[in-house]
C-alpha cells in the first residue's frame, strides 16, 4: 500500500475514534465529571496503559536520550496535555460541536507555519481544501439540532488556545518522527502531563473520587479516546505532511454527525449535509494535492546529532 494511503486511514481511524469520544466526554460533563479531573484522569490512565504495553511488548521503545528531555518535555506540556485539556474544558463551556470547530482551526495555523517556514507551497488546490474544510466545520456547527454555535468567552478562549495547541502537537511531533517511534513521544507526552498534573492533586485521589460507573468511561477515554487515536495520528504523520494529516483530521465533526445519526437516531440537517459534503472535498483535494517542496520533517535529522 502506498505511503500516503496508510497515512490516510492512520488519520481517519483517528478522526473516527475522537468523533466516538467527544460525546461520552459531554455525557460525563452532565454527570458533573469536572473538566480537569477528566483531563488527569485520561492522560495517567493513558500513561499507564501504553507504558506497560511498552514494558512488556516493545522495552526499546521506552529509551530516550538524556540531551532530548527537555524539547520532548515540551512537546508533553504544550502538545498532548494542552490539546486535551482546552478542548475539555472548550466542550464544557460550549457544546461538543462547537468545541471541535474551534479546534479544527489548525490547519489553518498550521499552513501558515508551512508557508512562513517555506516547507509548504501556496496553491489553489491546497488554498480550495483549507477554504472547504473550514466552511464545512462551520455549516455542521451552524446546523447541528439543538445545538448551533455555543460560543462563550472562556469557551472561545479554550476552542482557540485548542486549535493552537494542536498545530503546536502536530508540527513538532512530526519533527521528532525523525528521531523516535510515535509510541515513544506519546508516553513521553502523558507522562509529562501526568507529573504536571501532580501539582493539581494526586492522580489516584482524583479517580477514587469517582465510582465504578465512571471509571469504566475513564478507561474508555484512556484507550480509545487517547492511546489508539493519537497513536494513529503521529504514525499517520510519519507518511503524509503536517497540513494533509491534519486537514484530513477535520473529518472528525462529519464522522461524529454520521455516528449520531446511525447510533443515536439524530437528524442530519441540510447545512450538516452540506458541511459534511465540504469536509470531504476538502479531505480528497488535500490528497490530491502535490507534496510539498521540502519536507517538514527534513529538519528532524539533525536532531539526532
Amino acid at each position: 500500500m502506498p505511503k500516503q494511503w496508510k497515512g490516510f486511514l492512520c488519520v481517519v481511524g483517528a478522526a473516527f475514534l475522537w468523533a466516538l469520544a467527544g460525546n461520552v466526554a459531554k455525557y460525563l460533563f452532565n454527570q458533573r465529571v469536572n473538566p480537569v479531573d477528566l483531563a488527569q484522569v485520561r492522560l495517567f490512565l493513558s500513561f499507564l496503559t501504553l507504558a506497560l504495553y511498552l514494558a512488556f511488548f516493545r522495552r526499546s521503545l521506552l529509551k530516550v536520550a538524556r540531551k532530548h528531555y527537555l524539547s520532548l518535555t515540551i512537546f508533553g506540556v504544550f502538545g498532548v496535555t494542552a490539546v486535551q485539556i482546552t478542548y475539555l474544558v472548550a466542550i464544557s463551556q460550549t457544546n461538543v460541536a462547537t468545541a471541535i470547530f474551534l479546534q479544527y482551526l489548525a490547519p489553518v495555523l498550521v499552513m501558515c507555519y508551512g508557508l512562513f517556514g517555506k516547507v509548504e507551497k501556496l496553491t489553489a488546490m491546497n488554498t480550495l481544501a483549507l477554504f472547504c474544510s473550514v466552511l464545512g466545520g462551520f455549516l455542521m456547527v451552524k446546523g447541528a439540532p439543538g445545538g448551533g454555535l455555543a460560543v462563550s468567552p472562556g469557551g472561545l478562549l479554550a476552542g482557540l488556545f485548542s486549535a493552537l495547541a494542536l498545530a503546536f502537537y502536530t508540527v513538532y511531533s512530526k519533527k521528532w518522527l525523525a528521531v523516535y517511534s510515535s509510541w515513544t513521544l506519546l508516553l513521553w507526552g502523558f507522562g509529562t502531563g501526568s507529573a504536571l498534573f501532580c501539582l493539581y492533586r494526586l492522580p489516584w485521589v482524583t479517580f477514587f473520587s469517582y465510582g465504578p460507573q465512571e471509571w469504566l468511561f475513564f478507561l474508555y477515554i484512556a484507550i480509545f479516546s487517547s492511546v489508539i487515536p493519537f497513536g494513529l495520528y503521529i504514525k499517520g504523520l510519519g507518511y503524509l505532511s503536517a497540513v494533509k494529516a491534519n486537514l484530513t483530521s477535520t473529518l472528525e465533526p462529519m464522522l461524529a454527525s454520521l455516528l449520531a445519526y446511525l447510533l443515536l437516531a439524530e437528524t442530519l440537517t441540510a447545512w450538516q449535509l452540506a458541511g459534511g459534503a465540504l469536509i470531504l472535498g476538502g479531505v480528497i483535494l488535500i490528497q490530491l494535492a502535490g507534496a510539498p517542496k521540502v519536507d517538514p520533517a527534513g529538519a528532524a535529522v539533525k536532531l539526532k546529532s
